[in-house]
């Protein structure tokens, strides 16, 4: 039984996809991306700060942080009775270029199968 050169490949993909999941979930609401690119601005805020430059609640706003760091996006530091978040995106950026990398080496070596 001959088996594609792809498909080693192809569940290596499979699980790096499994692993973006939640970057995927988190990046895809405008909200969480709001606060993203509030986070890019400046180097630290608190929740009352992202609250004032946001037409959400705090609850909401404290909701959208929490999926934002199950998704190793953002990393919080606590001072004094203050909890602070910062952007943190070098791991979930590489698990990206990791899927990326393997997506197109698949495509790669399907367009050069067909070929022959």
């Amino acid at each position: 039984m001959e088996t594609s050169p792809t498909s080693g490949l192809e569940t290596q993909v499979h699980q790096q996809l499994r692993d973006c999941s939640q970057i995927f979930l988190a990046l895809a609401d405008p909200i969480r991306q709001d606060i993203i690119m509030m986070l890019t601005k400046h180097d630290t805020l608190n929740v009352a700060q992202i609250v004032e430059r946001s037409p959400m609640s705090r609850s909401a706003i404290s909701h959208h942080l929490k999926i934002l760091r199950q998704a190793d996006l953002i990393s919080s530091n606590k001072v004094a009775t203050e909890i602070f978040y910062s952007l943190d995106i070098e791991n979930p950026v590489s698990l990206l270029k990791a899927f990326i990398e393997t997506t197109e080496r698949i495509i790669e070596l399907k367009s050069i199968s067909e070929a022959e």
